[in-house]
């Protein structure tokens, strides 16, 4: 999807783009709502190509990378490092200044892409990661209550908590939850 103000480099960007074989799902303009017209497009990349990148552009384009991410190309005039930053910080994967050559275009567009896969897989690994830990957080919890209330050891205490697990068809920290529930609900 090319997200544009209009004018003549935008037109030859349009040419490039259809010369190098890419298919535009959709163009819309940079006063409008990016999040909108990613559910009427569908697009798998966002051109952005704007003379002075503005705060709402990127303000839009943190929505995006929260609520619909997507790889990010970004085509400006100015380049100051502010702007790059802010770039950045929303998102975008490529930040081209002051033009770009038909032929360097595919694999600027193929680098987003790229970056963007990198950055969701590192993304999606620190939630997975940080999801383990809380559940490990919560089997340690319950762990402790087994201890205190049974006067056991932990290694005993696991391993109660794993057979009942085991014997209901869950998931250890689904059993490691309640029984904090429990013991909450007796206190």
């Amino acid at each position: 999807m090319l997200i544009d103000e209009g004018g003549s480099r935008t037109e030859l960007l349009l040419v490039s783009l259809k010369n190098e074989g890419f298919e535009i799902a959709g163009r819309v303009s940079c006063s409008d709502d990016l999040i909108s017209g990613i559910e009427q497009y569908q697009p798998e990349v966002l051109l952005i190509d704007m003379e002075s990148p503005d705060e709402k552009i990127f303000d839009q384009l943190v929505q995006v990378s929260n609520e619909s991410p997507k790889p990010v190309v970004f085509f400006a005039d100015k380049g100051e490092i502010a702007i790059i930053n802010k770039a950045v910080k929303a998102g975008v994967g490529a930040f081209i200044v002051d033009g770009l050559t038909a032929r360097k275009l595919k694999p600027v567009i193929e680098l987003a892409i790229a970056r963007f896969n990198e950055m969701r897989s590192l993304y999606n690994e620190l939630n997975e990661t940080k999801n383990r830990l809380d559940e490990r957080k919560v089997v340690e919890r319950a762990k402790g209550i087994l201890m205190n209330r049974k006067s056991i050891s932990e290694d005993t205490a696991y391993k109660a908590l794993r057979k009942l697990a085991m014997e209901q068809n869950k998931k250890l920290v689904d059993v490691a939850r309640s029984t904090i529930e429990l013991a909450e609900l007796f206190d």
